[in-house]
């Protein structure tokens, strides 16, 4: 058989995926997508939501699914053995589960990752075998190995050694039919992994890397065979995995929903039943309540466990279906789970629509209730900086509820702009976006107005079809490379709103939460004034307005008599620091007919 000497190279960094979290003190502040909460969906909403960073991760099965695998560099410090006696020969043969030396498509990379956390290594194998010349040292050794079956199928093993020495020239041996089975069983038998694009569930494998827990690999689940080879213990070692699971994996419809993330051991190893078992007593049951915002439509969702190690997590979808709808989704406590829900037309297709997202945490197993795609809708907790250059960077969620975030325009069904204007009222720059804007500013310290108009016509929606907003904000252009946040304020309402948006006539107190961008202390509010409108804006008048313990609330009388109209609200807010909102949102949420 032929062999071959590798050529090694360094795993370049594969993922540079956009976060929502701080932002960094340079120049290059990362643009939020238009997702909430930092998610992308490469394969449209109905497939995986991506969140996270940058890790550095290689060509295995989720980069090849997500297609954002980089170009790996080579490595010039490793040089062959000829060339140097600080090097050791490692022959590496592979075995597929058949018990033969797979072809290159089917086990084309073998990964060597220095515990010490210096530079990882690759090499191609070809037709099962690598030879290659590395360093001596500790290294994780990993390989996914593809095995053909007559079905057409190609079930993945994950290789995977923890420690392996290099201390000398020397032969392994990858074999794997070694592997084990990985799957996520709740105690519900009908309860299975959804399917769709990208499965239901993902493994990853962390691993202490030069004292530091890191991500090592990562494989999706989709109820096919997957397997993993068990192991020795090694410092940090853990099999984690996360997924969804819905009644017999339905992709739509389910009446119930398993969010679950854990890990399949709790010994440090990867252990012979590579299995994440949950019992539903132990979740967080979440009895979630879809409305409709006043025609119809359609609602789907993503749920990501923020797992350890670094890099990017994976939200996998489940469709709710047409709305209303109610349901109980079921979260493994004590994790960070992102997730986000879309609100579409009424054929599910989600070719647009209008996206929501929030990081919840549930801290014990217990009952729980929550409301999604509920009104009324605005502006909500903003990403506004300004950066080195004198730019300021305006990108507000226009159509956030009190409980989630949406992303920043463009917008299906939406239009609108944006202008920044001095203390003077010169106007500085114009967008053709609601909520969004890029203008330089002039040196030094100033007072800046920024207004927005949104115009919404959403078959989807009745709710926020028109916005109109001022805020005034101090700014200063930073020095050097620095970026500093200039966080404008927002009003958000919560209010008692039928499945369909609709309030019944009479009394209607509306809670009411000024927010900035979240990296700010919760503002201090000094003045807040809400108007109330029944017929879009033409005539308003003041509703009582009272602080409360927790805020702010505001009393309304939905008309007696007036069936199948809407009410509209503008709300002006100043902080201590001199900060304005002037927000006026039309359909705010309807009357019942």
């Amino acid at each position: 058989m032929r062999r071959r000497t590798a050529t090694l190279a360094t795993v370049a960094t594969a993922l540079t995926l956009v976060t929502t979290g701080p932002l960094p003190a340079s120049h290059a502040v990362p643009r939020p997508p238009h997702a909430p909460d930092g998610a992308t969906y490469p394969n449209g909403y109905r497939g995986v939501a991506v969140h996270g960073g940058t890790t550095a991760a290689r060509s295995n099965a989720i980069g090849d699914v997500l297609g954002i695998m980089r170009e790996s560099k080579p490595l010039s410090a490793v040089r062959t053995k000829s060339a140097a006696a600080d090097t050791h020969t490692l022959t590496v043969d592979l075995v597929d589960r058949s018990g033969a030396a797979p072809r290159t498509a089917d086990a084309q990379y073998v990964f060597f990752r220095p515990l010490d956390g210096s530079t990882p290594l690759y090499g191609q194998a070809e037709d099962g075998h690598l030879t290659a010349d590395l360093p001596p040292g500790e290294y994780v050794v990993e390989a996914d190995v593809y095995t053909p079956k007559a079905d057409g199928t190609r079930p993945l093993t994950l290789v995977y050694l923890p420690r392996f020495v290099l201390d000398r020239d020397r032969t392994v041996v990858l074999d794997a039919r070694l592997g084990r089975p990985m799957s996520i069983a709740a105690d519900r038998p009908d309860a299975r992994l959804t399917g769709g694009d990208g499965g239901g569930g993902l493994a990853r494998v962390v691993q202490d890397i030069g004292g530091k827990t890191t991500t090592t690999a990562t494989v999706f689940l989709d109820g096919s065979p997957t397997y993993v080879t068990p192991s020795d213990r090694a410092p940090g070692l853990s099999l984690l995995m996360a997924g969804r699971l819905t009644k017999d994996g339905a992709v739509t419809g389910s009446p119930y929903i398993y969010n679950v993330a854990g890990d399949a051991s709790d010994q440090e190893l990867i252990p012979a039943d590579p299995v994440l078992r949950v019992r539903t007593a132990d979740l967080a049951a979440v009895r979630t309540r879809y409305a409709r915002q006043g025609v119809p439509g359609c609602a789907g969702t993503h749920a990501a466990a923020l797992l350890p190690g670094g890099g990017f997590n994976v939200g996998f979808y489940a469709g709710v279906g047409p709305l209303p709808a109610t349901r109980t989704e079921y979260f493994s406590p004590g994790v960070d789970w992102d997730t986000d829900t879309v609100v579409g037309p009424a054929d599910c297709s989600f070719n647009e629509g209008s996206t929501t997202g929030v990081t919840e945490h549930f801290e014990h197993a217990g009952a729980y209730t929550r409301d999604r795609t509920t009104g009324p809708l605005g502006p909500g907790a903003d990403y506004n900086a300004v950066i080195g250059d004198g730019t300021p960077l305006f990108w507000v969620p226009m159509l956030s509820s009190w409980g989630a975030r949406s992303g920043i325009a463009p917008y299906d069904r939406v239009t609108g702009q944006t202008t920044l204007q001095d203390a003077g009222g010169k106007v500085i720059g114009t967008s053709d976006q609601p909520g969004y804007g890029e203008f330089p500013l002039p040196p030094g310290q100033g007072s800046y107005k920024v207004t927005t108009d949104l115009n919404r016509q959403a078959p989807w929606s009745d709710l926020a079809t028109r916005q109109h907003v001022v805020w005034t904000f101090p700014a200063k252009v930073p020095d050097g490379d620095e970026a500093a946040y200039a966080p404008l304020l927002s009003v958000l309402y919560r209010t008692p709103l039928d499945d369909d948006n609709r309030a019944t006539p009479g009394t209607q107190r509306i809670a009411l939460d000024a927010r900035t961008n979240g990296n700010e202390p919760k503002p201090t509010i000094g003045r807040m004034t809400v108007q109330v409108s029944y017929d879009n804006g033409v005539i308003w008048s003041d509703a009582p307005v009272a602080r409360t313990a927790d805020g702010w609330t505001a009393t309304v009388r939905n008309p007696e008599g007036v069936r199948g109209g809407y009410v509209s609200l503008r709300t002006v807010a100043e902080d201590t620091t001199g900060r304005t909102v002037d927000q006026t949102i039309v359909h705010a949420y309807g009357l019942k007919p």
